[in-house]
């Protein structure tokens, strides 16, 4: 026995004993003291709810901003000479987007089609959902047509186009150009080619003879024209000029001056058929997108009459997910149409007074060219940050109320965004987006350099059903509470909406005012 009783009296022994007893001692303690999350029961609420996305930024003095068009074109309108007072929102400049428009109306059509189906499954075979699909048809119908005119005017202007590159520009250097012997007034060192360019004239002459010919019979009514022909017709007449002038262009880099033909006509020349040959390739492109814009015109005319054969079907459930999802997919393209529409303006991003002005009609915008040039009206701006989780939720005019640090106990400034950074700035090794906000109005207290605390008000709702953004449990596959039962506690699957600085969310589905709501959101 003391043998035994001698080893544990051994230090090293009596040591560890030590430990053992000091550390179960510990995790008594912890416990029996630790904070531990509660929880309690509680019933939604309905009322107001605000979402804000706050942030912190600098007061900066008002600065000039330079606009400029993110897309080239030509410029087709133009208001707000130097020294005019503009408010914000007003539309200074716009390049033509013609094609755009009709690109937005192509796919406003198409969500129309799309939404028709959708309300068709939810509501089944009714009188009036066969009268909306019928109203949809007649859209597609419009859209169509229109989109068949625009065929036959671009069609129209290629011949002209064409007509005007070869008895204008090229004509200039010809001797008898529309007779059944066109010769080529310039020596070139390429016999064979100076030849070619000679036949080809001539062959020119008869394409464009023809040509007018048919674009004369052409039908004013685009309900009856043969699209398809006008089509491949005038599609292989460009390419036919289009490689006419390219060998013309070949042909003038070869041509032998003579004490007859100065350098500076024969680069006369060379520009003017340059001028032919870009005129012939935007034509190209031109009719290239009206044949598109028929192609989905049609397209859709043929979803919204197919939608009718549908109105008798029961919907399934999958019907109306698979037809939920084209709708979200066509309201995308309109955005993302309406987007693109949007970059053919310059609106004045807060109100001031215009300091520069370079657009003139008829020019053609550079993207990224500085045009306009302005000034606020307001004294101070606020410069801030979002993150990429928050850019979603703010949006230009969005209202925001300020604090500032320096004066911490006074009732907050009023503020409005005015400019959202496109791309994003790395702060840090984190990706933000610069926000401009502009004060409502001037204030003494407002100094440069001040540090301002920003809430800004990304939206509201009136009477929106509210819990705890605690009662809110988020798994793979979407979001639940769990709601009092007589059997226990059950999982049950919402849809939330915004989320309030204030700790609450938004239930949009899936519970109601009188279930009772676990929270977690308490220490004790």
């Amino acid at each position: 026995m003391r043998p035994l009783l001698g080893r544990f009296a051994h230090p090293p022994i009596i040591i560890g004993a030590t430990a053992l007893v000091a550390i179960a001692a510990a995790g008594f303690f912890y416990f029996y003291s630790a904070p531990h999350v509660s929880a309690s029961y509680t019933n939604p609420v309905r009322g107001s709810i605000v979402e804000e996305v706050d942030t912190t930024g600098s007061v900066k003095p008002a600065e000039s901003v330079d606009l400029s068009f993110e897309k080239s074109g030509r410029i087709s309108y133009v208001s707000a000479a130097v020294g005019t007072h503009v408010v914000a929102g007003t539309r200074l400049a716009a390049i033509s987007g013609a094609d755009l428009s009709a690109a937005l109306e192509q796919a406003k059509a198409a969500l129309q089609v799309q939404q028709a189906k959708l309300d068709a499954l939810n509501a089944g075979a009714r009188p009036e959902d066969v009268a909306v699909t019928e109203a949809t048809v007649s859209g597609a119908q419009a859209t169509l047509l229109q989109a068949k005119q625009s065929v036959l005017d671009t069609a129209r202007d290629a011949y002209h186009a064409s007509d005007d590159a070869i008895h204008i520009q090229v004509d200039e250097f010809f001797t008898g150009p529309r007779t059944s012997s066109p010769s080529l007034a310039l020596t070139l060192s390429d016999a064979q080619l100076q030849i070619s360019i000679a036949s080809d004239r001539l062959s020119m002459e008869t394409l464009l003879n023809g040509w007018q010919a048919y674009v004369a019979s052409l039908p004013d009514d685009a309900s009856v024209a043969d699209i398809d022909t006008i089509l491949t017709t005038t599609s292989n007449n460009l390419s036919s000029v289009g490689s006419y002038l390219d060998e013309v262009a070949s042909g003038l880099t070869k041509t032998v001056p003579t004490s007859g033909l100065s350098a500076a006509t024969v680069q006369k020349y060379q520009s003017d058929i340059a001028s032919a040959r870009t005129s012939v390739s935007a034509e190209i492109t031109a009719l290239n997108t009206a044949e598109t814009a028929e192609k989905n015109a049609a397209s859709a005319l043929v979803s919204a009459q197919s939608q009718l054969t549908l109105k008798q079907a029961p919907a399934t459930a999958q019907d109306i997910e698979e037809q939920t999802a084209q709708v979200a997919s066509a309201q995308a393209n309109v955005d993302a149409a309406a987007a693109e529409l949007a970059k053919t303006s310059l609106n004045a991003p807060f109100a001031g007074v215009i300091t520069n002005n370079d657009a003139h009609l008829g020019a053609t915008a550079t993207p990224g060219a500085s045009l306009i040039s302005m000034i606020s009206d307001a004294q101070f701006q606020i410069e801030a940050y979002v993150s990429e989780a928050d850019l979603a939720k703010v949006q230009v005019n969005d209202v925001a109320n300020v604090k500032l640090d320096a004066y911490p106990n006074d009732t907050p400034l009023s503020a409005h965004v005015v400019s959202i950074d496109p791309a994003a700035t790395v702060q840090d090794g984190v990706s933000s987006y610069k926000v401009t906000l502009q004060f409502n109005t001037d204030d003494p207290r407002i100094q440069a350099g001040l540090t301002a605390n920003v809430s800004i008000i990304a939206d509201t709702k009136d009477d929106a059903l509210q819990v705890p953004t605690s009662s809110i449990v988020t798994r793979g596959d979407g979001q639940y509470v769990l709601r009092a039962s007589t059997s226990g506690d059950e999982l049950v699957k919402v849809e939330t909406g915004i989320e309030s600085a204030a700790g609450m969310t938004e239930i949009i589905s899936g519970i109601s005012e009188t279930d009772r709501i676990r929270s977690f959101g308490t220490q004790q």
